[in-house]
């Protein structure tokens, strides 16, 4: 019987090809690269903090939202005539409470009704301690203010559409709350001159209501 014979040693050993790992650049690079700080996303605003970002850059004493009708329309009363005339100024209207002035020593309490105009640069800014009285005729909210320098009263008219069933009673009820709190304390002087950023920025950016019905007599005069 024939002796079986060892197997046959190798000279050298050599790794498989497919056994060696296989460094790429992209991990060499992915090696050096330091994972990023990303920062967070910025928190998200509400409807009623986004709003009251913008009026404030008018009037920076607003600090509450009371109420929000989606779409107003100013109307002023022609007394010779006796009836209603569009101003073309419409959009959000806002009542709103505000920040007693710095320099009154009573700190009184302020509202105001704001319709930020969708068709322009001028607003209609009322406030509510100027007003002598509060109406609601029909579809309109009626308001009686006084005259900046004296003068007789000036009639404005509000109609607010009703988006939904209770929009135009919400808002005419608070207006007329508000009113109420407002004229009670008593206008403080000085807060006809009060500016934000924006009125600052287009040098004006609210219409008084003299400036409204002073608008309605140019348009009255002859040509």
């Amino acid at each position: 019987m024939s002796k079986p014979t060892a197997p046959r040693k190798p000279r050298h050993t050599r790794n498989p090809s497919n056994l060696i790992p296989a460094v790429s650049d992209y991990d060499s690079d992915a090696a050096l690269i330091q994972p990023f700080d990303y920062a967070p996303p910025p928190p998200t605003r509400t409807n009623t903090e986004l709003n009251l970002l913008v009026l404030r850059r008018y009037l920076p004493s607003i600090h509450t939202i009371l109420s929000i009708a989606a779409n107003a329309v100013v109307y002023t009363l022609d007394s010779s005539a006796r009836q209603w005339e569009k101003m073309g100024i419409e959009g959000t209207l806002f009542v709103c409470a505000q920040a007693s002035l710095p320099d009154d020593p009573q700190q009184r309490a302020r509202a105001c009704v704001f319709v930020l105009s969708r068709r322009g640069l001028e607003n209609v800014i009322v406030d509510l301690a100027r007003v002598s009285a509060v109406e609601i005729t029909g579809e309109l909210v009626v308001l009686q203010v006084e005259a900046e320098w004296g003068g007789e009263e000036k009639v404005l008219g509000l109609w607010i559409h009703n988006d939904r069933a209770d929009t135009r009673d919400v808002n005419a009820a608070m207006i007329t709350e508000s009113w109420k709190i407002a004229r009670e304390a008593g206008p403080a002087a000085g807060q006809s001159t009060e500016v934000g950023p924006a009125m600052q920025a287009i040098g004006s950016g609210g219409l008084s209501i003299n400036d409204l019905f002073r608008n309605q007599n140019n348009r009255h005069a002859p040509q």
